[in-house]
């Protein structure tokens, strides 16, 4: 892998970790009942994942357009840690509902 998609790769790692990171602090804002919070804190993971997916975009237009990508453990490990956020955002989404139902509930 050369140091130009070596660096796609851990861009990509970074930014997607992030979201996910940040979709499990608005889980965990949820469950302390912040759920304002909890809510803004899931609109920022989504912006990161958006960031995340534009990098994974790129990287395949360029490829459609002749560009060479090494397939890799760094690409596959990248794509992993994309893939792993997006599943923890649509969680996060569903648990962050689940919270403010029971606050409703409990009224």
């Amino acid at each position: 892998m050369d140091e130009k998609q070596l660096e796609k790769a851990m861009q990509l790692i970074a930014v997607a970790g992030n979201a996910k990171s940040m979709a499990i602090t608005a889980m965990n804002q949820a469950e302390a009942g912040q759920i304002e919070q909890a809510q803004q804190t899931l609109v920022e993971a989504k912006k990161s994942l958006h960031e995340a997916h534009s990098i994974q975009t790129a990287w395949m237009t360029a490829e459609m357009n002749g560009e060479k990508v090494e397939k890799t453990i760094m690409l596959i490990h990248s794509k992993d840690h994309f893939m792993s956020a997006d599943i923890m955002l649509t969680v996060a989404e569903k648990v962050i509902k689940l919270h403010q139902e029971l606050v409703t509930l409990k009224g």
